[in-house]
């Protein structure tokens, strides 16, 4: 019986779901599956309950600002992450070793390919943003008063973006195969990372589809506004507080719907509150019921819940974290294509429910279904597995 080791970053819930979706199909073609996880992966993995999960280090994110964006410069001075990301490379190593499996499986990250190449172990790498986009970051963000506003400060941003992008080419190469767990272009939802890229890694790339499979029926479709706020703690509560305080004054004509908001907690996931027309759960208990009866979902432009609003034909309402350059680029991406509508955080609370009447009252659903239909047929987790299979045998 083969063994497949996954190791998910450990940032939210994204890369852990759909590793576990993607470890649950290998699971029926006769793998035995391990789990490698830390942060909010570790969590979500252990309530999962049907796979093992060893326990790989510390916690490691970017530092954040109260409003959920990212901090770059304190991230980059911090010397404790450098450490932690050290001591998972070690951890990794150890956990490999003991669980001598026949595949190593990477959800992005870079400590799993550095210890399985170490230990002569197959590996695939699965990707949606398989460069960096930092520059438009580092403009947003606060740079030392020094080099503010100066053409220097342009420069540094342009150069750190190249040479981090080069270096993770040469560790993204260390896998056997790469997996872009995105529709194919053009369709892509991370189109902004996953093209121009280098030739040695372009060359290597399989568009596999999101790793989900959708279990939506068409034509179930109620008066119903989905919200669903994902991401790390800091994310989910700058965007909760304001999305929570606007819900206690809906417009009169808005007041048809049902809203159901998901605050993106798995830990307390038994808890709903109700005020009105409006339901609040720490975690949906059944997020493909109300995805199907859905007419649009709020998101916070998270890869894995767009690709499920798309696959179920909702159009969407993207609110990116400020700074994250992966989000705001999937809402652009999204909003190029006629299947959504950005909105920056900081006119929440003047543009929210115009936005959403927007794409109530558009043609935006007509496109998300055609979307869907274009994409139903294909079987995305067969795909990936395929591909793993493929480094095996």
């Amino acid at each position: 019986m083969p063994r497949a080791y996954f190791s998910p970053l450990g940032i939210g819930y994204g890369h852990a779901s759909r590793s576990l979706n993607l470890a649950r199909r290998l699971k029926k073609e006769g793998f035995s599956i391990f789990f490698s996880a830390y942060g909010d992966a570790s969590s979500y993995l252990k309530n999962a309950r049907d796979v093992e999960v060893v326990q790989c280090g510390e916690e490691m994110v970017w530092k954040q600002k109260p409003d959920g964006s990212p901090d770059l410069w304190g991230t980059l001075k911090s010397l404790s992450e450098l450490r932690k990301f050290l001591h998972h490379i070690k951890t990794e190593k150890e956990n490999i070793e003991a669980v001598s499996p026949d595949v190593v499986v990477s959800d992005s990250r870079i400590s799993t390919l550095i210890a399985a190449q170490y230990l002569g172990v197959p590996s695939v790498v699965v990707l949606n943003q398989p460069k960096l986009l930092l520059s438009p970051l580092m403009r947003r963000d606060s740079p030392p008063d020094d080099l503010s506003e100066s053409e220097g400060y342009s420069v540094l941003s342009t150069v750190l973006e190249k040479l981090l992008n080069m270096a993770m080419t040469r560790f993204w190469g260390l896998s056997q195969a790469s997996i872009i767990a995105d529709f194919p272009p053009p369709f892509s939802i991370s189109k902004y990372h996953t093209s121009d890229l280098p030739k040695p890694l372009m060359d290597r790339i399989v568009f596999s589809g999101p790793l989900i499979e959708p279990d939506c029926e068409p034509d179930r479709e109620e008066d119903l506004i989905l919200i669903m706020i994902s991401g790390p703690g800091a994310e989910r509560k700058s965007l909760a507080d304001v999305i929570l305080d606007l819900l206690n004054d809906i417009p009169r004509d808005l007041k048809e719907y049902e809203f159901i908001v998901s605050l993106g907690e798995p830990s307390n996931s038994g808890s709903e509150e109700v005020r009105g027309n409006v339901r609040i759960y720490n975690w949906l208990p059944d997020k493909w019921s109300f995805l199907e009866r859905a007419k649009l979902v709020v998101s916070r432009a998270g890869h894995t819940t767009i690709a499920e609003a798309l696959m179920c034909g909702k159009p969407l309402l993207l609110i990116p974290v400020p700074g994250q350059t992966e989000k705001m680029e999937n809402a652009r991406s999204i909003e190029e294509m006629g299947l959504g509508r950005m909105i920056r955080q900081s006119e929440v609370r003047e543009g929210f429910f115009e936005v959403m009447r927007s794409l109530l009252e558009g043609d935006y659903g007509e496109r998300v279904r055609g979307f869907r239909e274009r994409f139903k047929d294909w079987n995305f987790l067969d795909r990936a597995a395929g591909i793993i299979e493929s480094v095996l045998y």
